[in-house]
């Protein structure tokens, strides 16, 4: 059998305790009464809708004519891009054919400077791009994030579009960290040929009329950015950013013109919110019958396999924070993910799943040492028989998480295939489990081998008795 150190075990058991202390906990610190996270834990995990219930808003008609069921779809499939491009993976969109009205519910909690009512609001806007001269506006307010925000332009600046959403192809977002300051986003707009013609035309050094100057970024009345053009741009992008530009705000902005303008008109009819399925703190319950849970798995295995329930919390707990650490975002910049029911389903699966791996091979071991085999022989047999079963099981899992993902995501593909549409307590489901599956191929297998072939190189631990074996030693 070969032979791992004896410190290993520990150097695992400690290694993993660690992170999953970081993960569950979370690192933060406050600056006046402005909370700032280092690293995410469990309790900066964002619920669903089915959990903490959500902001419903319904959308009419901007105008008295009728809107026909193809013109509601088109308005629909814009809303439902503008979510996935967001990354959003719990909301509802669908459209009442018999009343010309489209329907939007998001969760109550979302990882955003805007409330969920704001957001809702913003992403079933026009979402018309205008690039306009100088920066005059006609108010300035203060929106959810406590920063001047410039409505309505004003003067020339209202008079003259000097590009707008027709001459658009795509939007991003990115941050830049400059040296010895602080981290700043941009919004991307790339113009298709015509418009990065007309951009350079505008902004060359030659003969740009506002090279040198002031352009204003609109999306619809809100200006989001007011550069000086201090460069020519020549490859039909234009990058703005502004003292008031956080991540949240560049993504929620880009994610709207990457999906494009509405093509009808339509208007805010009402907003409201809507109660949570769970009439109780989904996260509070989650953590306290998980706790009892592991903690009786562990208390079963120590019963039955001794030395392995030890192996097996440690396994447990391994799983449980990784996969926590995924779903939070740990220390993902703009990694958002809304954990619902479906999702803490999946979560508990995994977990059976993990104890499932560590039981085939303390189970397997057991048997061996009944046999009268010596542990490391006995240990060594575990160990390649239960290799198989529970690579087989994982595997298994990883293509049936995935098949679902794919039908019913807000990935990529998904969204070229069925634009945007997503059904987020499959996808969640989908999503936790193909983790879980993954994860499960080092905490299920991997380390609980490291931990075993190290630990029987203790005297003491050397006995089939350690194992749930028959006490012959």
């Amino acid at each position: 059998m070969k032979r791992i150190a004896k410190p290993v075990s520990f150097v695992i058991a400690i290694l993993i305790l660690a992170f999953s202390f970081l993960s569950l906990f979370g690192i933060s610190y406050y600056v006046g009464d402005n909370k700032q996270t280092v690293i995410k834990g469990f309790g900066d995990i964002d619920w669903g809708i089915d959990t903490t219930g959500g902001t419903r808003i319904l959308l009419e008609s901007a105008t008295d004519d009728e809107m026909t069921a193809d013109e509601l779809k088109a308005n629909t499939k814009v809303i439902r891009n503008r979510l996935a491009n967001y990354g959003l993976n719990d909301y509802e969109v669908y459209f009442l054919d018999e009343t010309d009205e489209i329907v939007l519910v998001v969760p109550r909690t979302i990882d955003s400077d805007y409330s969920s009512k704001g957001f809702a609001k913003l992403i079933a806007s026009k979402g018309y791009v205008t690039v306009r001269p100088s920066d005059e506006y006609k108010e300035m307010i203060i929106d959810e994030a406590n920063s001047g925000a410039f409505v309505t332009p004003a003067g020339e600046t209202g008079k003259t579009v000097l590009l707008d959403s027709n001459t658009i192809s795509n939007a991003s977002y990115f941050d830049y960290s400059p040296e010895g300051e602080g981290k700043y986003y941009y919004v991307n707009i790339s113009f298709n040929q015509q418009g990065a013609d007309a951009l350079y035309t505008l902004t060359n050094s030659m003969s740009g009329q506002y090279y040198n100057q002031v352009i204003s970024v609109w999306l619809d009345d809100l200006m989001i950015a007011n550069p000086t053009v201090s460069e020519e741009m020549i490859d039909g992008q234009l990058s703005v950013s502004g003292v008031a530009m956080t991540e949240s705000k560049a993504k929620l902005y880009s994610s709207i013109i990457a999906a494009g303008v509405l093509p009808y008109d339509m208007t805010v009819a009402s907003v409201e919110y809507v109660d949570p399925v769970a009439g109780f703190s989904v996260s509070d319950i989650f953590l306290i019958v998980g706790i009892a849970a592991t903690l009786l798995i562990t208390v079963l295995m120590i019963l039955r396999y001794r030395v392995f329930g030890g192996i097996a919390l440690v396994s447990v707990i391994g799983q449980v924070a990784v996969l926590v650490a995924i779903i939070s975002g740990f220390c993902i910049p703009g990694r958002t993910f809304l954990m619902d029911i479906s999702g803490a389903c999946a979560l508990a699966l995994c977990v059976v799943l993990s104890v499932i791996s560590v039981s085939l091979m303390a189970h397997t071991l057991k048997e061996n040492l009944d046999k009268g085999m010596t542990v490391r022989s006995a240990a060594e047999e575990a160990i390649k028989s239960s290799r198989k079963n529970i690579f087989d099981i994982n595997v298994v899992l990883i293509i049936v998480a995935l098949m679902g993902m794919l039908m019913f995501g807000s990935a990529g593909l998904t969204t070229a295939i069925f634009g945007g549409l997503a059904v987020s307590s499959i996808y969640n489901f989908c999503f936790v489990l193909l983790f879980g599956a993954v994860v499960n191929f080092f905490m299920g297998y991997l380390f609980p081998e490291l931990m075993l072939r190290s630990l029987i190189g203790f005297k003491a631990l050397n006995k089939p008795s350690c194992y749930g074996g028959k006490n012959n030693d």
